[in-house]
C-alpha cells in the first residue's frame, strides 16, 4: 500500500522524483505519431487493429512512424509523456478518423488485456449497446492489476459513457486547472476526478503543437499521475491508486479547508 503521508511535504513533484521504475501505459486511439520530436523513443511498439474481411486484426506497425490517422492519439501520448517521465508509452490505434466500429475497439481491448501493460488510457466513449461486454472485459482489466482510466462522454446523453462510469476504471471529466497536477477527486459519483482539460497544448501530428479541450484530453493527465504513482509502487491496486489520487487532490470547489 502506497503511505502517500509520508510524501506529503513534497507532493507531486517529490512523487516525480521517486517515480523510477518504468511503467507500460496503452494508448487506444487513433494512433501516434512516433515521429514527433516530443515522443522519440517514449513509444515502445505500435499496433493498428483494422476488419480484414470482416472480422478484426492486429498489425504491428513501426513504432518511430507516424500512425496517426487524425491527431487526436498523439496529443494523447505526448501528455501522458510529458507528466511522466517513466512511461513506456504503447499504441494501439482503434479508431480511424476520430471513429471505430465496436468490433475493432473490443479486439483492441481484448488484445491489450493479453499484454502485461498496467495503465490503460482510453481517451473515448463506446456505445451503450456493447456495456455487457465492456463491463465483463473492465472486470478481467480489475482482477488483472490494470489500471483502466476513461473519459466521461462530452456529449450529454443517457450514460457518462463506457468504460469511464464503470467502477472497475477511473473516469474523468474536464476542468480549468493551469497545471496537470491540480485536480479535484469528486466522491459518490462514477466519474471520480475532473482533472485539466481545457486548452491542453500538446504535440501535433506531423510536428509542432496544438491546443484541445475535451475529457480526452484530462484523461491522459490523469493516466500521467497512475504511471508515476506505480513507477514508485509498481504493486498498487485499483484500489490503493483511487485512494492516492484523492489523498493527493485539491479540495472541491466551494469547499471550505479549516
Amino acid at each position: 500500500m502506497l503511505e502517500v503521508s509520508s510524501w506529503w511535504k513534497d507532493g507531486w513533484e517529490g512523487i516525480r522524483q521517486r517515480a523510477l521504475a518504468p511503467v507500460s501505459v496503452a494508448v487506444l486511439d487513433t494512433g501516434i505519431d512516433g515521429s514527433h520530436p516530443d515522443l522519440l523513443g517514449r513509444v515502445a511498439k505500435a499496433f493498428a487493429v483494422e476488419l480484414e474481411d470482416g472480422k478484426p486484426v492486429v498489425r504491428e506497425l513501426s513504432p518511430t512512424a507516424n500512425n496517426d490517422a487524425f491527431g487526436h492519439g498523439t496529443s494523447v501520448a505526448g501528455i501522458i509523456a510529458a507528466i511522466a517521465p517513466n512511461a513506456q508509452i504503447y499504441d494501439v490505434r482503434v479508431l480511424g478518423n476520430n471513429v471505430g466500429t465496436t468490433e475493432v475497439l473490443l479486439a483492441g481491448f481484448r488484445y491489450v488485456l493479453d499484454q502485461p501493460w498496467r495503465v490503460l488510457n482510453l481517451s473515448l466513449a463506446a456505445e451503450a449497446s456493447i456495456r455487457q461486454r465492456f463491463i465483463d472485459l473492465c472486470e478481467r482489466a480489475y482482477y488483472q492489476d490494470k489500471i483502466i482510466v476513461a473519459a466521461r462522454r462530452n456529449l450529454p446523453l443517457d450514460d457518462d459513457g463506457l468504460p469511464a462510469e464503470l467502477s472497475s476504471c477511473i473516469g474523468v471529466d474536464l476542468g480549468n486547472y493551469q497545471t496537470p497536477f491540480d485536480y479535484v477527486f469528486r466522491a459518490c459519483t462514477p466519474i471520480e476526478i475532473e482533472a485539466r482539460g481545457e486548452l491542453v497544448v500538446a504535440p501535433a501530428r506531423g510536428g509542432g503543437y496544438t491546443a484541445w479541450s475535451g475529457t480526452s484530453f484530462a484523461t491522459p493527465t490523469v493516466s500521467g499521475l497512475c504511471a508515476l504513482l506505480l513507477g514508485v509502487s509498481p504493486s498498487l491496486k485499483l484500489f490503493d491508486i483511487k485512494t492516492a489520487l484523492r489523498q493527493m487532490a485539491k479540495p472541491p470547489k466551494n469547499t471550505v479547508v479549516e
